[in-house]
């Protein structure tokens, strides 16, 4: 929706095109931008006339669509794609003509994308974060998908074949599109409110939270493995033998049981702060409040360090993030080649006794971004994308 919202003020007229949305999505940007919702014919959503369902019924829907998702999918062996490929299907059918450019944001929009090309008679410009998993995740193929995950991934490459420029925000990224689809991809770096995280003030969250007097480690993300929000508590772990006074935030949804349960082992879990903010003013608040962040998810970028590095925070990033493309180690952040928590916790000491260089490395993030990753910037880039793909294809129709 931000790129949509830039897009328009450069003069385009944009229309987004979707299968559910609430307006607890941003409702501000919602505001800006034409959005169409196509329900998934399996699963339609009870919405109201304004299309898009209140904020008190939206939790309940949320858990009715999962739990009917859930449902169809164990009939049918576990399927990845058994309720998402025909919501794509439909969405893809219901998207009108008139469109110079389609440009679909991570999987599995391609398939309603691939659809939409066809009728539309336009380019497609897939943003695609990475390819499906499941092209990785050797551990997820048994019993029925042993069989039928092939086929998706034909289906799917054979879709892909028709796209025509893929975008990705880390040279990780483009490695994965490569082993996934034997295609390029170019790197086009995504924006960032970078006033709001810039701008918030630490005091009130520290004030309302009683941590006055604490150093503050913060990790944003939703709780998954591949975050290894462990890791961070590990690190913690280390940490607490020296310093009474540091503590760890945890900010994200999911299941906590696991690292609850890892605190208490570790004699930690009264420093380990579980926390989930419900919008980005909140969030840019947590921001600010923290002296450290730090984000050992090895995944292929990490919008919460872009965030961080809004805010003028210090980030602690391994190599293996693709956030850590935008990163001299030293100059704007840590970059750490070890995935040690123990090695974590050496470079947060080192940090936490060296004021001067914690100020400089949060300067310097900051200057990076809003010199570099604005969505300002990103929305011109794109742009440039889009006439190129549009000016290749009308060349080769």
């Amino acid at each position: 929706m931000s790129l949509a919202v830039e897009l328009q003020k450069a003069g385009h007229e944009v229309e987004i095109f979707t299968t559910f949305v609430s307006e607890r999505c941003y409702p501000e940007l919602l505001k800006e931008v034409v959005v169409n919702v196509v329900p998934n014919p399996l699963i339609p959503f009870r919405q109201n006339s304004e299309s898009f369902i209140s904020r008190s019924a939206a939790s309940k829907e949320v858990n009715r669509v999962s739990n009917l998702k859930g449902w169809i999918k164990r009939i049918v062996g576990q399927q990845y794609y058994t309720t998402d490929l025909l919501s794509m299907l439909s969405l893809g059918r219901n998207i009108p003509e008139g469109f110079d450019i389609i440009n679909n944001h991570n999987f599995p929009t391609e398939w309603a994308a691939f659809l939409a090309k066809k009728r539309l008679k336009a380019p497609i410009v897939w943003m695609c974060n990475e390819p499906p998993f499941w092209f990785f995740a050797s551990e997820y193929k048994k019993g029925l998908r042993k069989i039928n995950w092939p086929l998706f991934e034909v289906l799917d490459r054979t879709v892909v074949d028709y796209i025509d420029e893929i975008i990705v925000l880390s040279s990780i990224a483009a490695g994965y599109v490569r082993k996934a689809y034997n295609r390029p991809a170019k790197v086009v770096r995504t924006g960032v409110d970078i006033e709001l995280f810039h701008n918030a003030s630490k005091e009130e969250v520290r004030r309302k939270n009683g941590l006055e007097n604490d150093f503050l480690l913060l990790q944003v993300g939703n709780i998954a493995a591949d975050k290894r929000q462990s890791d961070s508590i590990v690190a913690l772990y280390y940490l607490s033998k020296n310093y009474d006074n540091v503590k760890l935030i945890l900010d994200g949804e999911g299941q906590r049981e696991r690292l609850i349960e890892l605190s208490r082992k570790l004699g930690v879990e009264d420093k380990v702060l579980f926390w989930h903010t419900c919008c980005d003013e909140e969030l840019a608040e947590v921001y600010a409040a923290c002296d450290i962040f730090v984000f050992p998810a090895q995944i292929t970028w990490g919008l919460a360090v872009i965030e961080a590095m809004a805010a003028s925070k210090p980030v602690i990033v391994p190599k293996m993030c693709g956030a850590s493309e935008i990163i001299q180690s030293g100059v704007n952040g840590i970059v750490i080649d070890n995935t040690n928590p123990e090695e974590w916790a050496r470079q947060i000491e080192m940090l936490m006794n060296n004021p001067k260089l914690r100020k400089k490395l949060g300067e310097n993030a900051y200057e990076y971004v809003s010199k570099n990753l604005s969505w300002e910037k990103y929305a011109r880039n794109m742009a440039q994308v889009f006439q190129q793909a549009i000016t290749s294809f009308r060349r080769n129709s």
